[in-house]
């Protein structure tokens, strides 16, 4: 997200976000029946056929996996209670309907104690093998099934998880509910124990789910194990470089059942947003002596008028490179719409590293006769609230970082991101990078004009698309090797201060 103006914080996955009430999306918008439960279960998903180990002095080391453990089936909950400070921890499965109501408790039995203050104990077994299958060394883990850093896998459930987000307890905790939501997965973190001494090279790594807790959830046998190539890599190596390691993304070596989500609905008019471009400011040029090239920098901003705020959802099947993209309509907080808005794709390169939605803005340098001459490369985006424009609009949101549903927006192996523009803010980027800015080399002097084109194929559904242009006028001077622009004021703005000349 190079380029972004005024960032202020680091957007994390659900870590801001309203905690929602569930919604069924169907025609008539009205509530789900209360239906006959069945018992949900659970499924290790991974988004990758590649995980990297970085080894660093003594012994310590890194995994990179992206590993995600998904509800099955409906949301998977269970309770963990002491019934006095006499007696050990019990475990039992809750099923609820699709009301919410409490239908069955079901006790596990064979599985280990529980941790009021952990979770699940030693509910994965990691295991790094040779490539001939020969044992190296393994591993148990304690897993807690709640909300923190987790993603969805479909739009069936709520919009945003509802379980606690930790397994945190103080020593005289009596009982803690764990859960996952329905089209929820909650992050796996995997280890081997303290230390790891092995040759870099390729091996395999395998995460599995022990045994007793797949007889006592009724985990299939596909869905309790993931296996993946694993290189080892010098990680002091890697850190000195300034690059992440060998991450990627593709077909895991598990099949995955395919996925399913909520049929598409079209929205009432009052739950739409509505993208405005604004004109191009903070105009510079770069004149570069040793090559003679000069290019033209700008910033440029695209903001949500409402009522309804913008949400784009991308979700990507394991076996897939690219997220398919859905537009969300939501009034009070429920979900009241649903298309499809196009595709996003990730962007490895450096100062990105995150995955970008296509079709959001787009920009072009026309001449005196407002006839294209040249368009920038930027193309993707990941939408945050950047700017605030106009606070006053319906549905504006004061405090976006607080109260919208939290843009996230993934790493390599994410199975899922959401992009957010709250109502009365804008989203500001600054194209001054190869391909963003506009090359003005050979240009001749004269009048020209960037145009700010906003949802500029029409992907996303807004309430008016009569404000989606947006020129800026601007005078090009000097000659080969000292090029410089001059930006006439905007109205009564004056972003740039026009009588800087040279200098701008």
């Amino acid at each position: 997200m190079t380029g972004r103006v005024d960032r202020h914080r680091r957007l994390g996955l659900a870590a801001t976000v309203l905690v929602l009430t569930a919604t069924t999306l169907s025609m008539t918008g009205s509530a789900a029946s209360a239906v006959e439960a069945t018992t949900p279960t659970l499924r290790l998903i991974t988004g990758t056929t590649a995980a990297d180990i970085q080894l660093y002095r003594n012994g310590r080391y890194e995994i990179h996996l992206p590993l995600f453990l998904a509800s099955v089936g409906g949301p998977f909950e269970v309770w963990a209670q002491r019934p006095s400070y006499d007696d050990p921890v019990g475990l039992q499965q809750v099923v609820r309907d699709t009301s919410g109501d409490i239908v069955e408790s079901l006790p596990t039995a064979g599985v280990p104690e529980p941790k009021l203050g952990g979770g699940l104990t030693a509910f994965f077994r990691t295991e790094l093998t040779r490539r001939n299958g020969a044992p190296l060394k393994a591993a148990t883990r304690t897993f807690c099934p709640a909300g923190w850093n987790s993603e969805r896998i479909d739009d069936t459930g709520p919009p945003a998880p509802r379980y606690p987000t930790n397994c945190w307890a103080s020593p005289f905790t009596r009982g803690a509910v764990w859960g996952i939501d329905q089209g929820w997965a909650t992050s796996v973190r995997t280890t081997l124990g303290r230390t790891l001494r092995v040759d870099p090279g390729t091996y395999r790594l395998t995460v599995s789910i022990a045994e007793a807790y797949r007889t006592a959830f009724g985990i299939a046998p596909d869905d309790a194990q993931v296996t993946v190539k694993a290189t080892v890599v010098d990680g002091f190596a890697i850190r000195q470089r300034g690059t992440r390691g060998t991450r990627s993304s593709g077909t895991p070596q598990v099949e995955q059942k395919a996925l399913t989500a909520a049929p598409e609905v079209i929205p009432p008019d009052s739950a739409l947003p509505d993208i405005e471009a604004l004109p191009a400011w903070g105009i510079r040029v770069e004149n570069r002596s040793k090559s003679g090239r000069a290019f033209m920098s700008f910033g440029a901003t695209a903001w949500n008028a409402g009522p309804g705020p913008l949400v784009v959802e991308g979700f990507r099947d394991p076996a897939d490179t690219r997220m398919n993209a859905f537009q969300y309509f939501y009034e009070n907080d429920v979900v009241v719409g649903k298309l499809a808005a196009g595709e996003l794709e990730y962007d490895a390169r450096d100062g990105h590293d995150h995955w970008h939605f296509r079709d959001f803005a787009g920009y072009s340098l026309l001449d005196r006769d407002k006839t294209k001459v040249l368009d920038s490369g930027k193309e993707a985006f990941c939408l945050a609230a950047t700017d605030p424009i106009d606070l006053t609009v319906p549905g504006a949101e004061w405090r976006p970082w607080l109260t919208d549903l939290g843009t996230a927006c993934g790493e390599p192996g994410s199975l899922w991101i959401r992009e957010v523009l709250a109502a009365g803010w804008g989203d500001t980027y600054t194209q001054y990078r190869p391909g963003q800015s506009f090359e003005i080399t050979d240009l001749p002097n004269g009048t020209y004009y960037i145009q700010v084109h906003a949802n500029p194929d029409g992907v996303l559904l807004e309430g008016s698309t009569d404000n989606n242009l947006a020129l800026r006028k601007i005078k090009l001077h000097g000659k080969p090797g000292a090029r410089w622009v001059e930006v006439p004021a905007y109205g009564v703005i004056d972003t740039e201060n026009a009588s800087c000349g040279k200098f701008c």
